[in-house]
This record gives structure tokens, sequence and C-alpha cells, in this order.
């Protein structure tokens, strides 16, 4: 996989700043509020969650909830061995990737969702938690002082790039504006910078295309 700047100081830094910042006001294994809305669109949209991979799941406290529902594998980091082995190709049933996207750098976005790709499964499903813009914008990450490190932001979310490839279709989406803490501290000057969108997406390699026949 490629490396660049922005990801590697993810995975050596952030990743467990962030993890010591949520940690601080958690004092049971309870969802969070962000990831109760995600439980219940699973469960609503009645997807197969029998094996279920997270990125960037943060103490994975979504995933011992599927876990207890039944669900059999877990896996918290997108750089990891799952994605460089072929044991885990085409095999998982879901994948759910919250606000992870717009953290990824540019330089390796693609590889990032061709990695997604190779461990679902042929009718399997994303949930997919992204911002939703009105045009591209990236934002410098405010919790560091390094000006190179962005959130980026993309119209109709990245979830539109799955859906380009033309083996995604959309089975269930939400879009809304947040107003909780974590956006409502940030000031920017775009409101649309605070709309968000939560999808579901199918994969099918073959079955959203249609025949063209020679006449």
């Amino acid at each position: 996989m490629k490396k660049s700047k922005q990801d590697e100081y993810y995975l050596t830094t952030e990743g467990d700043s962030f993890f010591e910042r949520m940690m601080k006001n958690k004092s049971d294994s309870s969802l969070r509020d962000n990831k109760v809305s995600i439980y219940e669109a699973i469960k609503k949209s009645k997807v197969n969650s029998d094996c279920v991979l997270e990125y960037g799941c943060n103490y994975g406290d979504l995933l011992y909830k599927l876990i207890s529902d039944g669900s059999s594998k877990k896996c918290t980091i997108a750089n990891n061995k799952v994605n460089n082995s072929g044991e885990f190709t085409n095999f998982f049933d879901l994948i759910i990737v919250d606000d992870v996207f717009g953290w990824v750098s540019r330089e390796t976005i693609l590889q990032s969702i061709a990695n997604i790709d190779s461990v679902l499964k042929d009718g399997g499903s994303v949930f997919i938690r992204d911002f939703y813009p009105d045009k591209r914008v990236k934002n410098l990450n405010h919790h560091i002082s390094d000006e190179s490190i962005y959130n980026y932001k993309i119209p109709s979310s990245h979830a539109s790039i799955f859906e380009a490839a033309g083996m995604y279709e959309v089975q269930w989406q939400k879009t809304y504006f947040d107003n909780s803490d974590m956006s409502s501290n940030y000031k920017c000057d775009n409101d649309f910078n605070h709309r968000w969108t939560d999808v579901i997406l199918k994969k099918s390699i073959q079955g959203y295309f249609d025949e063209s026949k020679k006449i």
C-alpha cells in the first residue's frame, strides 16, 4: 500500500491520541451515541452482519455490540494483515467505515477503497458515515499544529466513488446536519461542511449492469 505523511501520522500518533480523548468521558461498555445510530441503521436495513469488519473502530464498542448479536469477526485499522492476506479476499458480509475517508490522504484514498472492495463479498454491504458538502473542501486538523494534515470532503460523500465503479448501489441513506458537540464546537465559513450522510451500499459484481445486445 502507498504511504503518505498524513496516513503515517494517523497510524503512529493521532489514532492513539483520539482514543485517549474519547476515553476520558467513557465509564462503561455502552455504545456511544454516534454508534447507536449506526447500530440501529444496520438492524433496520436487515443487511447481513454475520461477519463484520470496521475500519477506524476506536475502542470497538459497535463491533462488540454486533458480535454480542452473533457477528463473528472483527478488525480495527485499515493498514493491517487483512488487506495483505489472500485469506480475507471476498470474506466479509459487512464493512463499516464511520468518519474515516475524510482523514485518508489523497495519495492513498483510491488504494483504501480498493482494499475495502477486495475483502467484501459479492452481495455484501458497506456502511459509510461521511461528510456530504456542496463542493470539494479540505479543513486543517485543528488538533495539531502541522499545516499539512487535512480532512477532505467531497460532494455526494466518498460513497460516490463506490457508486461510480458500477458495482455498488444505495440500499439505505440518511442525510442530516450534525449539531452534536463534536461539530458545533468547530466553526467554519460554510454550513454545508456540517452536512453528513449515512449510507448503506450493496455490492454486486454483475447485477447492476444491463446487457446491450448487438442488432
